[in-house]
């Protein structure tokens, strides 16, 4: 079930990229950044409310880390990037985050989930990054290093949240983070949005919409539940579909186009996500010996 959930999640996501791709070619990155964390924070404002659960002295690091990796790092580095490239570029560069993820976890939490993960990880994510590459890419864009560095935030970010959600929840770890961010995101935004003049079609709102009120808020919080049920490096690998369903959403939304062959390379990407789940994690003290 928490496969599934996964399966779920990826699949919300993957509709960030094009969305926020059709809010870049109306108004700019400033814009998107600002809406999307402020439309989230009243999500994360009511949660928490109702909730009345106020971090405990040892997740503020943790929490800070997360808003930094998913909610500023991620959120921003997208927008500008996908101001540059089309959304197929986005599918290369998320293409590398659930070997990301998948890394950063282990070593956070020292533990090894052993040889043939790592071989079906890597399989999938060359099989992923070198389709998305040679059919989306034929240049390295300026944007595309903002995309590559979202990646990487994004990374950062999910672990630190997916490792605090397995004690808080979470719904409450991304509620936290996303507030964290607001004395700094209300000042600029009563700035910004006092110097520049907003207007947006309903393509352009619901855009928008959709990256605040899902992708960063309800999506984040069953994401973060699934990557604390874990095992996290695993459940990572989901990711590898993301891609493919962003291409997908991409043709669906922005009349993109794409060959046959990219659902048989999708294929072969579900089977490494299935192998890799297979194989048992190893114990820190396995790691260790490793060493």
């Amino acid at each position: 079930m928490n496969t599934l959930a996964a399966i779920l999640c990826v699949f919300l996501f993957a509709l960030t990229a094009p969305f926020t791709r059709m809010a870049a070619l109306e108004t700019t990155p400033q814009s998107i950044i600002l809406i999307r964390i402020l439309g989230a924070a009243i999500v994360c404002l009511i949660y928490v409310l109702i909730d009345k659960w106020i971090p405990p002295k040892k997740v503020w690091l943790g929490l800070f880390a997360t808003a930094l990796g998913t909610v500023v790092g991620f959120n921003s580095l997208m927008a500008f990037g996908l101001r540059e490239v089309p959304a197929g570029h986005a599918a290369v560069a998320l293409a590398g985050l659930p070997l990301g993820t998948s890394i950063y976890s282990t070593l956070r939490d020292r533990l090894n989930p052993g040889m043939k993960f790592w071989m079906f990880a890597i399989t999938g994510t060359l099989l992923s990054l070198s389709f998305f590459f040679a059919m989306n890419m034929k240049d390295i864009l300026p944007g595309d290093i903002y995309l590559l560095l979202s990646v990487l935030s994004a990374s950062f970010g999910y672990v630190e949240g997916g490792r605090i959600s397995r004690t808080h929840g979470g719904a409450r770890t991304m509620s936290w983070a996303v507030l964290l961010t607001l004395p700094i995101v209300i000042p600029l935004a009563i700035y910004y949005f006092s110097q520049a003049e907003l207007n947006l079609s309903f393509k352009g709102w619901l855009s928008v919409s959709y990256v605040a009120f899902v992708s960063q808020s309800l999506g984040m919080f069953l994401w973060f539940r699934v990557l604390a049920i874990g095992p996290m490096e695993k459940i990572a690998q989901v990711q590898l579909l993301q891609p493919f369903f962003t291409l997908f959403a991409a043709i669906l939304l922005l009349k993109e186009t794409v060959v046959p062959f990219t659902w048989i390379v999708a294929g072969l990407v579900a089977l490494c996500i299935l192998g890799s789940n297979k194989e048992k994690a190893a114990s820190p003290v396995d790691l260790k010996a490793n060493l």
